[in-house]
């Protein structure tokens, strides 16, 4: 006769309760949106271009004409210009397209400010324009304009 395994009862709810988690576990295209909105200001205040890079679409184009060419030098040069860089999302509207499958944009006012120490010595209001496209599952930055 084999001995009989008893699993205290607590074992038990906590296993059937990460099945289930594991189980609702990937992640909404809001979600994965989101995420990478949150990747992009976080890489631009960690002054990572690598970072930021990883977040645009092969064929980004800022403005109409300038592309990922131009945002890496254009970082490079705002990161060596300031120790420090907050950016401050004042409003946000993201939606994602209903028609067009893996589309988005993002609209928002965003407060970019830099210091070479700790008291700002720059900072500016920007209306911008983001347009996503979803490629294998990740959001990618596409279009990218401001005012």
């Amino acid at each position: 006769m084999l001995p009989t395994l008893r699993i205290p009862r607590p074992w038990v709810a906590l296993l059937c309760a990460t099945i289930l988690i594991s189980a609702c576990g990937s992640q909404s295209a809001d979600e994965r949106l989101n995420q990478s909105l949150d990747e992009l200001q976080e890489g631009i205040e960690a002054r990572s271009t690598d970072r930021v890079m990883d977040l645009l679409h092969r064929d980004f184009q800022a403005k109409g004409g300038l592309d990922g060419d131009w945002a890496r030098r254009t970082m490079t040069l705002m990161f060596l210009q300031n120790q420090r860089i907050n950016v401050i999302v004042i409003n946000q509207q993201t939606e994602i397209d209903t028609v067009y499958e893996g589309q988005a944009q993002t609209r928002a006012q965003v407060s970019l400010s830099g210091a070479e120490r700790f008291i700002p010595d720059s900072s500016r209001i920007y209306t911008v324009t983001l347009d996503w496209m979803e490629e294998d599952g990740d959001w990618r930055l596409h279009r990218l304009n401001w005012e």
